[in-house]
C-alpha cells in the first residue's frame, strides 16, 4: 500500500500555475497543432497516458467515480495525447483528462523540476513580498485583486504597497481577467494565481497601477528579489523554500490589538517538511509559557500529512482523532501524539494554553488536517479565511515520458464523517475581510486572534521569560 504520509496538492498546483504564467497560451495552442509524425514519440506518449489512466483507475478509493465515465476520458483523451506534438502539449492534453475527476490531487509534474536538485534555479524566483488576495468586487461582479499583506523590507513595501491597495494592473495586464469564479477548489485556483501574479524573476522591475483607500491611483515599480530561503527537497516533488520563524509578539502588536498584558507567541511555517519539526519543537521550548499561541499557516500548501500528527502532539494532553484517512480497503486514523519532552529530552506537559490558527484560501492539504482536526476537537480556534478544500492523500509515481504524476488514493474524513474536500476548513470567525480591514488593521485575521486570546479568563500571566532569544528564523 502507499504511504499515507502525502498530500502536496499545494505544490502541484503551483508549479501548474507557475508553469501557465511564464508560457501563457501556448501550452493550449500547441496542444491543437499538428500532430507528431514521429511513431517512437506516438508511441511514448500513448505509453504515459495510459499509465497515467490505469493508475487511476486502480487506485481511486472510490470505483464508481472511475466507472463507465473514466473509460469515456480514455476514449476521447488518448488519441489526442497520441498526437502531441510536444511534451507541452501532451502535459496540457493530461491536465485536461484530469480535470474532469473534478477532484483536488491530481496533477502532472514536470521532469525538469521533480529532478532538479535543491540548489538549482527555481522558476520565477523573484519575489514582491506582497500577498494578493482576490476579493468579491465592490461592484458586486468578479473579483479585485488586492494587497492583503506586505513583508516588512521587501521589494513591494519599499515601492510603496501597502495592505488594501486594489492591483489594477501589472505591467499593463489586468489581473483576473479569467479567474474561476466557483466556490469549490476555485478558491484556490485563484489563490494560486494571485500568488504567481505577485511573483517574477529576480531583478526585474514591473509596473503596478494601484489605487489606495481614498480611490487615488498611483504606478509604483515593484524591482523583484531573489527567494533566498533554503529549499528542501522530498522524493520526487521538485525543491521548496521551507522555513519557520517564531517570535512574541512585541508591545506595539499587544497594544494595538487588545492584549497589552499578555505575553503572546507567533509560530508561522510555509510546508510540511522534515526540516522545520525541530526547530518547531524548538520554539515551543521558549512560548510554552505564554498565554496564548497563534499558528499561522497561512499559504501552507501541505507536505508530509503524518507531520499533523507531531505538531498537534504538542497541543494536546491525550492522544486525540484528527481524522480519518479511507482508501478503497483500509481505513486509517491520524491520531495526535502527546509531547511529553522538549527538545532538550526534559520532561514537560503539553501547551494547554489558547491556541489560535490562522488560515486562509492558499492553505490546503496537511494544513487542512491539522486545522480542521483541532477545531473539531475544541483545542483551537480558526481565524482567517476559508481553506481551500483540497485534503485528499496522494503519492507520487513516475511516468514512462520522464515526468511525476501527484495522484490521490485516499479520501480524508473528520471524526464526524465531515469532508474537508472543497468545502474546506471553515474559520471560527467567519466573516468576509474587506479593503478596509486590511488597511485598518494590517493584518485583521491576527488582530482577531490576539483579541480572542485576551479575553480567555485566566490567560494573561505575568511571567518571567526564559533565557533564550525573543524570535528566530530557521531553514
Amino acid at each position: 500500500m502507499r504511504t499515507p504520509a502525502l498530500s502536496f496538492l499545494g505544490l502541484a498546483a503551483a508549479i501548474a500555475a507557475l508553469l501557465a504564467c511564464v508560457r501563457g497560451d501556448a501550452v493550449r495552442t500547441r496542444a491543437g497543432a499538428a500532430a507528431s509524425a514521429d511513431p517512437a514519440a506516438r508511441a511514448r506518449n500513448a505509453e504515459t497516458f495510459d499509465a497515467m489512466w490505469t493508475i487511476v483507475r486502480d487506485s481511486h478509493w472510490d470505483p464508481a467515480a472511475v466507472g463507465p465515465s473514466w473509460d469515456a476520458v480514455r476514449e476521447e483523451f488518448r488519441p489526442k495525447a497520441e498526437a502531441a506534438p510536444d511534451v507541452d502539449a501532451l502535459r496540457a492534453v493530461l491536465s485536461d483528462a484530469l480535470a474532469r475527476l473534478g477532484q483536488s490531487h491530481f496533477s502532472i509534474i514536470p521532469g525538469e523540476l521533480s529532478s532538479a536538485s535543491p540548489d538549482a534555479p527555481a522558476m520565477r524566483d523573484g519575489q514582491s513580498g506582497v500577498t494578493l488576495s482576490f476579493l468579491p468586487a465592490a461592484s458586486g461582479s468578479g473579483f479585485d485583486a488586492v494587497a492583503v499583506a506586505v513583508e516588512p523590507g521587501s521589494a513591494g513595501e519599499a515601492a510603496g504597497l501597502e495592505p488594501g491597495m486594489r492591483v489594477m494592473s501589472i505591467d499593463g495586464r489586468t489581473p483576473g481577467a479569467r479567474v474561476p469564479t466557483g466556490d469549490g477548489l476555485e478558491r484556490y485556483e485563484r489563490a494560486v494565481m494571485a500568488g504567481a501574479m505577485a511573483s517574477g524573476e529576480p531583478g526585474e522591475t514591473r509596473a503596478w497601477l494601484v489605487e489606495d483607500m481614498d480611490a487615488r491611483t498611483r504606478e509604483l515599480r515593484v524591482t523583484y528579489a531573489l527567494d533566498e530561503r533554503p529549499r528542501s527537497k522530498f522524493g520526487t516533488l521538485p525543491a521548496m523554500p521551507t522555513e519557520l520563524t517564531w517570535r512574541h509578539l512585541d508591545e506595539t502588536e499587544r497594544e494595538r490589538w487588545g492584549a497589552g498584558d499578555h505575553e503572546i507567541g507567533l509560530v508561522s511555517f510555509n510546508i510540511w517538511l522534515i526540516p522545520v519539526m525541530k526547530p518547531f519543537d524548538r520554539a515551543m521550548d521558549v512560548l510554552r509559557s505564554a498565554d496564548g499561541i497563534v499558528l499561522d499557516l497561512r499559504g501552507n500548501p501541505g507536505g508530509i500529512g503524518a507531520m499533523s500528527m507531531g505538531i498537534a502532539g504538542h497541543f494536546t494532553s491525550q492522544p486525540e482523532n484528527l481524522g480519518e484517512m479511507r482508501t478503497r480497503d483500509t481505513r486509517l486514523r491520524f491520531v495526535t501524539n502527546p509531547r511529553r519532552t522538549d527538545s532538550e529530552g526534559r520532561p514537560v506537559e503539553p501547551y494547554a494554553g489558547p491556541l489560535a490558527i490562522l488560515v486562509d484560501e492558499r492553505s490546503a492539504s496537511t494544513t487542512e488536517i491539522f486545522a480542521g482536526g483541532l477545531q473539531h476537537l475544541g483545542r483551537a480556534r480558526i481565524f482567517g479565511t476559508r481553506t481551500a478544500g483540497a485534503a485528499l492523500p496522494a503519492a507520487m509515481t513516475p511516468l514512462p515520458n520522464g515526468d511525476v504524476f501527484l495522484h490521490a488514493f485516499a479520501d480524508y474524513r473528520l471524526p464526524d464523517g465531515t469532508a474537508l474536500e472543497a468545502s474546506g476548513v471553515k474559520p471560527d470567525n467567519d466573516r468576509p475581510y474587506g479593503r478596509a480591514d486590511y488597511a485598518r488593521e494590517g493584518d485583521p485575521a491576527l488582530a482577531d486572534a490576539v483579541r480572542w486570546i485576551a479575553s480567555q479568563r485566566g490567560t494573561a500571566r505575568r511571567l518571567g521569560r526564559p533565557a533564550h532569544p525573543d524570535h528566530e528564523t530557521h531553514p
